[in-house]
């Protein structure tokens, strides 16, 4: 079965472009890049102002014992 659309293979195409699109840009450049792109961005305008409730307590608790882990020697 031939797949119709590769999301990782275009994901890393897409990285790729991006990378390459920004080569040249300072870390200040990029940043007003990404938030001029957001504030078009008609999904982003709903999602920005949405606030998670966080629950009270905690569902679960996970608690491991104070061990100190270390990688065994080479023989």
């Amino acid at each position: 079965m031939k797949k119709e659309f590769d999301a990782v293979d275009w994901m890393r195409t897409r990285r790729a472009n991006i990378d390459e699109e920004d080569r040249s840009l300072s870390w200040e450049e990029k940043r007003e890049r990404t938030r001029s792109f957001l504030t078009t961005d008609p999904l982003w305008r709903r999602l920005k102002s949405r606030a998670v409730e966080v629950a009270a307590t905690p569902l679960m608790a996970v608690r491991e014992p104070r061990v100190r882990y270390c990688v065994p020697p080479e023989e």
